[in-house]
């Protein structure tokens, strides 16, 4: 739930302070890129490009990081992609002020990469915590299984998901009630989000 409230925290600071871009939400980047294109308002089409390029970057990174460098440990890569976007986001932090949008939606839009390359399941089942629309859907599903009776666990399932769902929601308002008062700066409520992730992924037992 934290984890999608941090997908929810960069999407509404980037599309309030950086030009209405998605930075996680690359369907929208690439609406878009389309209309834009459409309208034959080809220098403006590097807004929504870099930010695609470089989530591209980022899962391609954090993938060769996983299977190439730091092979054993999914609790390793997921101490490892945290801090990166930690890092990500603090220089983010920093330098907003000074960096023209496309650079820093491209900045966050690498952290969302590696957020959504790293953490891709939970109790075993396949989610998202970059965008909502398959987890509603998924809880609307294990809902129905759950009334008709047809498998055991999917009322817990359906509410894991719409748990993720409303954690993508409130990190949307966290950020959206920051703004006002922290302008750029802001973006530091997702670092502070993703440092209690880092310590409960500290805090956890190795089992690998």
């Amino acid at each position: 739930m934290i984890l999608a409230g941090v997908g929810g925290f960069m999407d509404a600071y980037s599309y309030l302070l950086h030009g209405n871009v998605f930075s996680s939400l690359q369907s929208g980047n690439v609406i878009l890129l389309g209309i834009h294109l459409a309208r034959g308002q080809w220098a403006s089409s590097g807004h929504y490009l870099l930010p695609l390029a470089a989530f591209f970057l980022g899962a391609f990174l954090i993938t060769w990081f996983a299977r190439y460098v730091h092979k054993p440990g999914q609790r390793r890569t997921h101490i490892v992609g945290v801090s990166a976007e930690i890092f990500v986001l603090l220089l983010t932090a920093i330098f907003a002020n000074r960096l023209p949008d496309t650079v820093v939606i491209a900045m966050m839009s690498f952290t969302a990469a590696i957020q959504l390359s790293v953490f891709r399941k939970m109790k075993g089942q396949p989610y998202t915590t970059t965008m909502t629309t398959g987890n509603i859907q998924a809880s609307a599903a294990n809902l129905a299984n759950a009334a008709m009776g047809a498998q055991p666990n999917a009322a817990h399932r359906s509410w894991d998901r719409f748990a993720v769902a409303l954690g993508f929601g409130l990190g949307a308002f966290l950020s959206a009630s920051l703004v006002p008062f922290l302008g750029q700066h802001a973006i530091i409520g997702g670092v502070l989000l993703l440092g209690i992730i880092l310590l409960l992924l500290l805090r956890e037992k190795p089992t690998d």
